[in-house]
């Protein structure tokens, strides 16, 4: 039977909800120098308050899988929206860098609901075959609005229509609570006639299955990725902008704003991430792994991150740098489809909490000492880009590591299953020479 049509409705929305999560990840990157202004804060403590948030995102994820499997993902997803915008709101009320720290942890839980919720109830109303698409088209299309709203449109409204960046906070919180609403309305746990809940998501015993720390390996690479390019890239953009073109603060801010909007997250993440999960579905029909895919966007990962740390300046390689990073580094939703194909869609979302919460530790810590490693190595240069340097190459270091570990264990449990595939092979051609006329 033909899957719903409401599939592409669930989709849609899906796309909303995890979109919010990603606004509130990323709400304080896109008004970073008046932050800056404000408290007089370092890249130390910019890289801190990433690792506040994402730490409690990080602990958070397999709590809200769980529940998303065994309550449905429409609760868990709306539940999870309402959460983002209460915080936020006290995210704006901050006086100290103490309370700023405290209220983007406070964030980190609340916006752990959105992917594992969301990517469980995917997983059940889309078949096999749209597998990729479905899953890198909410996570990529999601993830590209949440993070333009947070790099252009939060700052543009914090400096044209609102009284400063606690204002433009406030306006965006309320905005958050209409959405939940709305996904509340129309999001569905599940297609009719099928559960939209298990009663076992998650079981130990899975802590044994070499797949599940592949997945969680590679996983752990593309939130290295993602962290140091959502958390650097705008800001980057702007200091190129000061300091290779003489831009004010405010114009410098904007343009670098509006450049990783429209490279990073619109063309790369919104466009690029799902035309890469439609990619992979079509190399999976012609028998390529999933997971070898996965494994060639991550080494393109690591090229890119090598080339920023030469401090580009030039727009248009800048243009396609931030293109392609922006897709490389969030085709962490091929491997929510690997997961769903491995483990079932009834336990994708618990499975995946699993995956992501480990993933996700690893990612906060990368972004943690990011900002630091940045003033380590800028080797004592005196240019608004020097500390960067550091930046992209801790990004290289940590998506190196964890992209040999999977691909490590990924290619060591290939090969038994070839040496099964032969031994099959080699016996089913001596049975049906056996049976052949004549032959006996």
């Amino acid at each position: 039977m033909a899957p719903p049509s409401y599939r592409w409705v669930i989709l849609v929305f899906g796309i909303l909800a995890y979109a919010t999560s990603h606004f509130t990840r990323q709400n304080y990157t896109g008004i970073q120098r008046f932050m800056q202004a404000d408290f007089a804060l370092d890249r130390g403590t910019l890289g801190l308050l990433g690792a506040a948030f994402f730490y409690a995102y990080a602990l958070f994820q397999m709590p809200w899988g769980i529940a998303a499997d065994k309550f449905g993902s429409r609760i868990a997803a709306t539940l999870g929206i309402l959460l983002m915008a209460a915080t936020m709101g006290g995210f704006a009320t901050s006086q100290s860098e103490v309370e700023l720290l405290l209220w983007r942890a406070a964030a980190g839980v609340a916006a752990a609901a959105a992917y594992v919720s969301v990517s469980g109830g995917v997983a059940r109303w889309f078949p096999t075959n749209e597998r990729g698409f479905s899953q890198s088209a909410f996570g990529g299309m999601g993830g590209a609005l949440g993070e333009g709203a947070a790099y252009f449109l939060l700052p543009v409204l914090a400096i044209s229509f609102a009284s400063g960046w606690r204002e433009a906070t406030n306006t965006m919180a309320l905005a958050l609570v209409a959405i939940a609403l709305v996904c509340f309305a129309f999001l569905r746990s599940a297609p009719p006639g099928q559960p939209a809940t298990t009663k076992r998501p998650f079981a130990w015993r899975l802590l044994r299955d070499p797949y599940l720390w592949c997945y969680t390996a590679l996983f752990a690479g593309f939130m290295v990725g993602t962290r140091t390019a959502q958390a650097w890239i705008s800001i980057y953009l702007a200091d190129v902008y000061s300091s290779a073109y003489g831009y004010e603060t405010n114009a410098a801010v904007v343009a670098g704003g509006l450049f990783a909007t429209v490279a990073f997250s619109l063309v790369g993440r919104g466009l690029g991430v799902p035309l890469a999960g439609k990619l992979s579905d079509g190399l999976v029909r012609r028998g390529i792994s999933r997971t070898a895919v996965v494994i060639g966007w991550l080494v393109l990962s690591i090229a890119l991150f090598q080339l920023l740390s030469m401090q580009v300046t030039g727009l248009w390689p800048l243009a396609v740098v931030a293109v392609l990073a922006g897709t490389a580094v969030n085709c962490f939703t091929l491997i929510t489809a690997s997961v769903s194909e491995t483990y079932g869609p009834e336990k994708t979302a618990s499975i995946t909490g699993f995956v992501n919460m480990c993933g996700q530790l690893v990612g906060a810590t990368s972004l943690a000492w990011s900002g630091y490693l940045g003033i380590a190595l800028s080797g004592g240069g005196t240019s608004a880009l020097a500390e960067y340097q550091g930046v992209w190459l801790s990004g290289v270091f940590s998506v190196s590591v964890t992209t040999a570990i999977g691909a490590g264990i990924y290619l060591a449990k290939l090969k038994p299953q070839d040496a099964k595939l032969k031994i099959a092979s080699a016996l089913a051609t001596g049975v049906a020479a056996g049976s052949r006329p004549g032959d006996s």
